[in-house]
C-alpha cells in the first residue's frame, strides 16, 4: 500500500471520527451527561474517539492493518450510539 493511499484513508477515517464525535456531543447534551464523569462508559467511549481523532496522522497508524482496527472501533462507537438514541 503507497503513502498515498494510506494517508487517503487516514483522511477518510479522521473526518469519520469527527462525525462521530458531534454524534456523541449531541448525544451528551440531550441526556445531560457530564463530559468529566470518567467512570461513565459513554464518555470513555467518546475519549477513545477522540484519541482517534487526534493521533491518526502519527506513526503508530501508518499501515493499513492499524487503520482497519480504527475502522472497526469506529463503527462499534456507530453501533452503540444508534443503539443508545
Amino acid at each position: 500500500m503507497s503513502k498515498y493511499e494510506i494517508n487517503f484513508e487516514r483522511e477518510i477515517l479522521r473526518e469519520k471520527s469527527a462525525g462521530i464525535l458531534a454524534d456523541f456531543d449531541r448525544y451528551l447534551e440531550d441526556n445531560n451527561i457530564d463530559y468529566d464523569d470518567i467512570k461513565n462508559p459513554i464518555i470513555l467511549l467518546e475519549r477513545a474517539i477522540v484519541e482517534i481523532y487526534r493521533n491518526i496522522f502519527k506513526p503508530e497508524y501508518d499501515n493499513m492493518i492499524s487503520l482497519k482496527e480504527v475502522n472497526a472501533k469506529l463503527d462499534l462507537a456507530t453501533e452503540i450510539l444508534n443503539k443508545l438514541s
